[in-house]
């Protein structure tokens, strides 16, 4: 059997106790650094944190704790136990590589009275990748920031939606900033909860106030895919004007064969939209709890009251993703 490699606290790795572990992390698609196989460059040096190796430079075992674990050669390093190891700058299959990049602010427009949308442009000559649903993290004077990427990657446009309102001082702080400036760094991508070539089932997503921003991106990378499976979207509001891009949803249902959306006001009726609290509105649409894979955006008490609510429904927990699962976990 092979022993169970836990690589910086997030990705596990089967390893044979035949391949080194770099063998087995570049054969499982991981992006392990490296220059050679012989212990020479050192580019795959970690901490072993967990556990125990052989090492054939030099030769014997070593495990946790000893010296010289704190500098193990994962080129030249056989399990001989379950391990854990922090290496710097790995990615996992399908993960891609953080970088810092200087973005030009294109432009600051107004969504509603207290969303705005920034479009940032990527430096020319640079590529930047991200998956639909993945955030960035603003770098600005006075702190880092994330906020999700709103639009679907593809070119060098990076589309913002971020709210201001009174009762959110750091966000006006971060819009004062925007408005002195005419470029910022931003860290990409980030996230694990992400949409690249979705699965053939019914996909609905489940939003509260800007949690609208990754909903959007992966809807138009479904579109960019030709998805033919059912999509629904039920986005959450205060009130009316709490909405914005209100066009958006007929323009997927003419680009979407099977798409539909529900907006839920809570705090007034109006027709047109359903009244009450969001998830209330997918819970009496939902007919078949164990068919559809769901995303939900919004904040930590939100989302969370989302995923209970569904889980009482009998939605598989499992079927349910969003950052806040990873940022904001419950014990």
């Amino acid at each position: 059997m092979p022993y169970r490699i836990r690589i910086n606290q997030r990705h596990i790795l089967d390893c044979p106790e035949s391949k080194t572990i770099l063998e087995a992390a570049r054969e499982a698609g991981f992006g392990f650094p490296h220059a050679c196989r012989n212990g020479v460059c050192r580019r795959c040096e970690g901490c072993l944190e967990r556990g125990s190796v052989l090492l054939t430079r030099p030769c014997g075992p070593l495990s946790a704790g000893e010296s010289g674990a704190d500098a193990v050669l994962y080129c030249v390093a056989f399990p001989i136990s379950d391990c854990e190891i922090d290496v710097p700058d790995i990615t996992a299959p399908g993960e891609i590589p953080e970088q810092t990049l200087r973005c030009q602010i294109r432009q600051r427009e107004p969504l509603n009275h207290d969303v705005s949308r920034i479009w940032l442009r990527l430096p020319a000559g640079r590529q930047a990748h991200w998956y639909a649903g993945q955030y960035l993290i603003l770098d600005l004077p006075h702190g880092q920031y994330p906020f999700s990427i709103a639009n679907a990657p593809g070119g060098r446009e990076l589309e913002l939606h971020i709210r201001h309102g009174h009762d959110n001082p750091g966000a006006r702080r971060i819009m004062a900033d925007l408005a002195d400036a005419s470029t910022v760094s931003v860290i990409l991508p980030q996230g694990l909860r992400y949409l690249d070539s979705p699965p053939p089932r019914p996909l609905w997503f489940i939003c509260g106030s800007t949690g609208f921003a990754p909903v959007k991106a992966m809807i138009e990378r479904l579109i960019q895919v030709h998805f033919e499976h059912p999509v629904r979207l039920f986005w959450g509001a205060r009130t009316e004007q709490d909405l914005y891009l209100p066009d958006l949803p007929s323009q997927w249902q003419d680009a979407l064969p099977d798409f539909h959306a529900v907006t839920a006001l809570s705090d007034i009726s109006k027709p047109g939209h359903a009244q009450g609290l969001v998830h209330e509105a997918a819970l009496e649409a939902l007919e078949q709890p164990e068919q559809p894979l769901f995303y939900i955006g919004g904040s930590p008490a939100m989302v969370w009251a989302v995923h209970d609510a569904l889980v009482e429904e009998g939605v598989p927990a499992s079927n349910m993703h969003s950052d806040v699962f990873d940022y904001a976990p419950r014990d």
